[in-house]
């Protein structure tokens, strides 16, 4: 998600869904209002991160199971654990609150951004 918000009012603009962007959304994306410099508009990416799990899953080896015919089968020889990936999560202190505005429990446009020194550290209700 890339949110697009004034500087001066913390009041968010707009927003680019999604949770992975091709470098060319993430450096040309912008929301500009006639009424607002460029300047005074700023952009902020949601990192998002991958979540694992450790999963048994079983060990397999091609072998010939009729010499006579050299018919060749998989063979369970065993478990191994594997991770294995279980989606995405925000990778931020905020990350809770990412997840209402993407499922829709929350409107992102009813909060405005937190800024300390120009980065984004958080949303508070207008």
């Amino acid at each position: 998600m890339i949110i697009i918000y004034n500087k001066r009012t913390g009041d968010i603009i707009g927003t680019v869904e999604g949770r992975v962007h091709d470098p060319d959304t993430l450096e040309k994306s912008w929301i500009q209002p006639s009424n607002i410099e460029k300047k005074d508009i700023g952009k902020y990416i949601v990192l998002f991160k991958t979540k694992y799990k450790i999963v048994e899953q079983p060990k397999t080896e091609t072998r010939v199971v009729d010499k006579k015919t050299m018919k060749v089968e998989k063979v369970k020889v065993g478990t191994e654990m594997v991770k294995q990936s279980m989606g995405m999560e925000p990778d931020v202190p905020f990350a809770s609150l990412i997840l209402d505005f993407e499922s829709g429990k929350k409107r992102i446009y009813d909060y405005k951004v937190k800024l300390k020194k120009d980065e984004v550290v958080g949303f508070m209700l207008k």
